[in-house]
């Protein structure tokens, strides 16, 4: 038997941090269309901490989580099951619509921030306009909030919106749009490769990242940074970041500076497969056929 809906909200007010996002979990599940009525209510209350959990819970209400199956150590016949996201969820347009409204008329920034991640997990129609327009909030926590409300737009206005924030003053907001820029978008145009370019003297991930973007653009600017990632490896870069990008470029250009690499790769590869974009890459060098 599931808690009563309207209780579980009042617990979440009253919860610290993990309890409070345990409850939320909860609502995006279970919540259905009472949760819906009561977010929009809250949404129009005084306190900035009532409209806040309205936006975290509108932002993934209607979320169905799968279940794992035999493979991932469920008893055996149990099958697995397909979890679905709230964007592709039955509350998706009466969601966003309420989150429009609020964010129409936010000022508070902690409330901005909630409400701006909530737009991003919809994903819903009419949602870029007033992201972007948030894009140079004084509120370094609200212009990370865009970034994300953002990732995976392909519109330019979004897309330019995150080419601004990539050279953001804060280096997580930096990061993120990068980011977005980089693995998020298959768009390609000069503006975005010279955002991209801009960021490869930036901080370990801040790099890693345009090094990604500029490579799997076949842009050549990418392969210094590159090689030096590859000749002295960075405890803090993502190692998978970096092999794709060298994949990449490699495939693109055929450079042979990136083949030691390369073959250092396929040699590490014992008992299982390569990965296809290692052997795509050889193939450049007319390793396989």
């Amino acid at each position: 038997m599931q808690p009563d809906v309207a209780r579980v909200f009042e617990e979440a007010l009253r919860a610290g941090e993990d309890r409070r996002w345990e409850l939320v979990t909860h609502l995006h599940v279970h919540g259905g269309r009472e949760a819906l009525g009561i977010a929009a209510r809250l949404g129009r209350a005084a306190e900035p901490s009532r409209r806040e959990l309205a936006a975290d819970v509108l932002g993934q209400l209607g979320t169905v989580l799968g279940t794992p199956g035999p493979d991932s150590g469920a008893a055996p016949g149990h099958r697995a099951t397909p979890g679905r996201s709230a964007a592709d969820g039955p509350f998706r347009d009466e969601a966003t619509a309420q989150l429009l409204a609020m964010i129409a008329r936010e000022d508070d920034p902690a409330v901005l921030y909630s409400l701006a991640v909530a737009l991003g997990h919809m994903a819903g129609v009419g949602s870029v306009a007033p992201l972007v327009r948030l894009r140079a909030h004084p509120d370094a926590d609200v212009r990370g909030g865009v970034v994300f409300g953002l990732l995976g737009r392909e519109t330019r206005a979004a897309l330019d919106a995150l080419i601004e924030l990539s050279a953001d003053d804060e280096p997580r907001v930096r990061d993120w749009a990068t980011f977005g820029l980089a693995r998020q978008s298959d768009a390609d145009f000069p503006a975005l490769r010279e955002a991209l370019a801009a960021r490869l003297d930036d901080d370990t991930d801040t790099r890693a990242e345009a090094v990604h973007g500029l490579a799997v653009r076949g842009d050549e600017r990418a392969m210094p940074r590159l090689l030096s990632f590859l000749a002295d490896p960075d405890p803090d870069a993502d190692l998978l970041v970096i092999f794709e990008a060298m994949c990449e470029l490699a495939a693109a250009t055929g450079d042979p500076r990136l083949l030691p690499y390369l073959e250092a790769e396929l040699s590490s590869y014992t008992g299982e497969p390569p990965e296809p974009e290692l052997l795509r890459a050889l193939e450049r060098y007319g390793r396989f056929h």
